[in-house]
């Protein structure tokens, strides 16, 4: 479910209206700019940018964080093209049209590889070209009135009654406001999510659950590279294969449960698939310990500082690039096992840090035991993981997506005989929301949601299982045995991604 915010909507319709209140004096005084010596190549220009703006348009409203964008170049290219149509002389068709293919075309690269970063980039800096050349040319336009430049030249123009004067300076003015609400084009990244979570919040039964959803339901693959050390502090061949999500999956067949990652493991999985020819790709690391305190900006700079240190054959605009990819982490798994035995530390946070810095969407994972010991001090670790989640949603900012994904609500819920899509499957998420919107740190993450879009989930990996008895207030410590992956709602948070 989307976190709803009546103000955050408010807003967008505001600046809804003031595009569109730009784009009426645009319209206004757009005639009044003449283009009498326009070469072909310049009247080509004048009708294929519009139009390819106008097409890019249409690829930025298929993404919500863009359609501000869309607006925007709806609201500022259309009246210009339409009041370009009434000059024959520079309307140019065959601009027109290859502005719209080029365009289209460049929408649908976006949407075959959920890059809609590179239209975004395309879009705003040409935009922003056009108007400042159409700045220039309307300011010449203006400066020729008054040439030669004297005072009683000036008081002569304006005596006369001209109303050139007037319009193009209102004119200039107008396409210098357009110039800076190109800012509604804003930048967004959404082919990759990342997906964060404390320890024992669920997180390696997530990805095995998602590994299942992608498999079955969107063509999935996965790579994963792990590093894993035994006592004597050489690479555990052994360890590794265990962390392997094919030898988790086979522990689940016999009634165990994976075992987590220890002091000296570092695992990172992506997993990878296709809704249509639309690509999506998740990220998950796993890891022993907390890595919460540390997330903050110099403790990234400090952590990619050291590691350059041990890693001499690169600098450290070269770490900062390639810090949290899959590729790097085999490299470095392949020629520096040795020296990153002791930087665990700092080879983790700086690859969760860069995740959550490039990823276009955040995942961040809430323990459901917390329910269950809701009045024994799950409230508590609630409260403070909420703050965390909302100050790194103030810190990663409101370009991203962020979703709060609550697991093991089979502990909670009897899910085996409610379907996923169900009415009954909402209210149990509408009731756990409403639990958690009892406490500050959550109603602030709620605020937040007025400026940025955060979503809120409940899941289970396995929704055959019955809930968690309780004795005498107390969680009963025995856990049931998991032996399949049976996903509740799992695909809620694929949705999500695309």
């Amino acid at each position: 479910m989307r976190i709803h915010s009546n103000r955050k909507l408010f807003f967008e319709l505001l600046a809804v209206a003031f595009v569109l209140l730009l784009s009426f004096f645009f319209f206004r005084f757009v005639r009044a700019i003449g283009f009498p010596y326009t070469s072909w190549l310049g009247a080509f220009l004048l009708s294929f940018l519009p139009a390819f703006f106008i097409a890019s348009a249409l690829g930025l409203a298929l993404h919500e964080q863009s359609r501000k964008g869309s607006f925007f170049l709806f609201a500022a290219f259309l009246p210009f093209l339409y009041a370009l149509s009434f000059d024959p002389e520079v309307f140019s068709i065959n601009g027109l049209l290859l502005g719209l293919v080029t365009g289209g075309l460049l929408d649908l690269q976006a949407l075959r590889s959920n890059s809609f970063n590179i239209l975004v980039r395309y879009t705003r800096a040409g935009s922003r070209i056009f108007f400042f050349a159409l700045a220039v040319y309307i300011l010449v336009q203006l400066l020729e009135l008054i040439y030669p430049f004297s005072i009683e030249g000036v008081r002569q123009l304006f005596e006369s009654g001209s109303e050139e004067p007037g319009n193009l300076g209102a004119a200039l003015l107008v396409v210098l406001a357009l110039f800076k609400s190109t800012d509604f084009i804003r930048d967004i990244r959404i082919s990759e999510v990342f997906v964060y979570g404390p320890s024992r919040s669920g997180k390696t039964l997530l990805l095995l659950a998602l590994y299942n959803h992608f498999v079955n339901f969107h063509h999935g693959t996965h790579q994963e590279v792990i590093l894993s050390y035994d006592t004597q502090g050489n690479l555990s061949k052994v360890n590794e294969n265990r962390l392997r999500i094919e030898s988790m999956l086979a522990e689940l067949e016999t009634g165990n449960m994976p075992k987590s990652t220890g002091r000296a493991d570092m695992a990172m999985y992506v997993l990878s698939g296709k809704r249509g020819a639309i690509p999506i790709e998740f990220s998950f690391i796993d890891y022993s310990g907390e890595y919460t305190e540390d997330l903050y900006p110099e403790k990234y700079a400090s952590a990619v500082h050291s590691l350059t240190e041990k890693l001499e054959r690169f600098n450290v605009n070269t770490v900062y690039r390639r810090i949290g990819t899959i590729s790097f982490m085999e490299l470095l798994k392949n020629e520096y096992a040795e020296k990153l035995r002791g930087e665990f530390h700092d080879l983790i946070l700086a690859s969760i840090y860069k995740k959550m810095e490039t990823a276009g969407k955040i995942i961040f994972l809430v323990d459901g035991d917390f329910l269950l010991s809701y009045q024994q001090g799950g409230r508590k670790e609630l409260t403070r993981l909420f703050g965390l989640y909302s100050r790194l949603v103030d810190l990663l900012g409101n370009e991203k997506s962020y979703a709060l994904v609550v697991t093991k609500i089979d502990k909670l819920k009897e899910l085996s005989e409610i379907p996923e899509d169900s009415k009954d499957a909402r209210d149990i998420e509408q009731e756990v929301y409403e639990l958690m919107s009892q406490m500050d740190t959550f109603r602030e993450i709620m605020h937040r949601a007025q400026k940025v879009p955060i979503y809120f989930y409940t899941v289970s990996v396995d929704a055959t299982l019955s809930p968690q008895l309780s004795n005498g207030g107390k969680t009963l410590e025995e856990q049931q045995r998991i032996t399949q992956i049976y996903p509740w709602r799992v695909g809620e948070i694929a949705q999500f991604g695309f």
